[in-house]
């Protein structure tokens, strides 16, 4: 696991087996709706990928049998595919698509991502500026909004 970390030489914690958790869990509406707004961490697998108004990933992840979320990264990833199962730390936001993204961007709620973890490509990734989300994450806490 060190090596989703990148450099060793980080101040970086080291991940344990409570780092990485999530508070999504069964991916319900009713779910959602207790956290619009807030951060949310949950695992889900992409099964589309749009390029967002920023030129970074946008993908449709699913998270239940029946829900999905539309996830943009606010970091480049050129590593995970169609397929792939990754766990995404953001904000849980009302969807609020622009021209072009009125094409794909459906349901309730989509997802800011800072944070994104992939166990089996051993990539880890997130947004520069959230070094204390990320140290809180690496610790096992879903992470705050400071």
């Amino acid at each position: 696991m060190t090596n989703l970390l990148g450099q060793s030489n980080s101040t970086t914690t080291k991940p344990t087996d409570k780092s990485f958790p999530t508070n999504i869990q069964e991916g319900s509406e009713k779910e959602l709706d207790k956290f619009d707004g807030k951060i949310v961490a949950f695992d889900g697998t992409i099964e589309k990928i749009e390029k967002s108004r920023n030129n970074t990933p946008f993908y449709k992840l699913k998270i239940a049998d029946d829900n999905y979320l539309w996830t943009v990264l606010m970091f480049k990833n050129k590593s995970n595919k169609i397929g792939d199962k990754v766990r995404v730390v953001g904000y849980l936001r009302p969807n609020e698509p622009n021209k072009d993204e009125k094409k794909y961007l459906d349901g309730k709620y989509m997802v800011i991502a800072f944070g994104l973890i992939d166990f089996n490509k051993s990539n880890f990734l997130f947004l520069g500026g959230a070094i204390q989300q990320k140290q809180e994450w690496i610790d096992g806490k879903i992470p705050s909004g400071e």
